[in-house]
């Protein structure tokens, strides 16, 4: 959204923007309403959300809190509800291009570097199950295309 502000600014420079160039704008006014309240009920249950995506995982048995025979859970916990927050941030503001070039970057590094891709792919997965446990169909809606990006981009090999 913002990048998209950000382009129509320098595009429509001198002059009004056309009806087709603002349809990405009147599209967003019109889910705000589901973004903000997909964003809040998020964020007022985000320990809740974060004990059920762990619960989950652990009732995988595939060892998702360990790497190299070491308890990882702390790690985990915190880089799952980091995930989470910033999720949310980026489908409050519609900004998956930001998403995908700064955030997904950064973390697929790390991702890669530790060969828990395989992680990811389960983990993001786990996450879009128990999210619509929370939203509503609309907020859902809004929200699994970011969290859909996530495991897209994470779990890549």
């Amino acid at each position: 959204m913002l990048k998209q502000l950000a382009r129509l600014s320098v595009d429509v420079e001198g002059r009004y923007a056309t009806d087709k160039e603002l349809q990405f704008l009147e599209a967003y006014l019109e889910s705000v309403k589901d973004r903000l309240s997909a964003y809040e009920k998020i964020r007022d249950n985000e320990e809740q959300i974060i004990a059920q995506w762990e619960a989950q995982k652990r009732s995988r048995n595939e060892n998702l809190f360990e790497l190299n025979g070491k308890d990882i859970t702390e790690i985990c916990r915190r880089d799952m509800t980091n995930i989470l927050r910033c999720s949310a941030t980026f489908m409050l503001f519609d900004d998956l291009d930001r998403l995908q070039d700064g955030l997904l970057l950064w973390y697929k590094t790390i991702v890669k570097s530790f060969g828990y891709t395989k992680y990811a792919q389960i983990n993001y997965q786990l996450i879009q199950d128990v999210i619509k446990l929370y939203l509503s169909a609309e907020e859902a809606a809004l929200m699994l295309p970011v969290l859909q990006l996530d495991r897209a981009v994470l779990g890549a090999a």
